[in-house]
């Protein structure tokens, strides 16, 4: 299995981020927040929107990326068909196992709400 996540499952362009802002659900933990929206295509999805405001070093910003990408493509098997997209909270921790396990359980939860409904 390949180590990078595939074009295919990302979230790239403007008009797709906005479909996904203006439809979906907004969830947040204590170190992220996400918007989750039906996905028309077979497998989930993932956007990134990292704040440059939030995050003026681009280490920093490419650091959550890396995180993010990283829990999303382990896990993305059991997050349905839903598009997410990610963005970080400005009080965000050190240890990248707490952020990445904090970010997997909010993408479970907001799955869960979103095929409840």
């Amino acid at each position: 299995m390949s180590s990078s996540l595939a074009r295919s499952v990302r979230i790239t362009n403007a008009k797709e981020f906005a479909h996904v802002f203006n439809k979906g659900r907004h969830s947040q933990s204590q170190f992220w927040k996400i918007v989750t929206s039906g996905s028309a295509c077979s497998f989930s999805r993932l956007g990134l929107a990292i704040s440059k405001k939030e995050y003026k070093r681009a280490v920093d910003r490419n650091h959550l990326k890396r995180l993010a990408r990283e829990t999303f493509r382990l896990n993305q098997d059991c997050l349905g068909q839903l598009d997410y997209v990610v963005m970080a909270k400005k009080n965000f921790c050190k240890d990248n196992a707490e952020a990445m396990l904090d970010l997997l359980s909010l993408m479970k939860k907001a799955k869960n709400r979103m095929t409840s409904e």
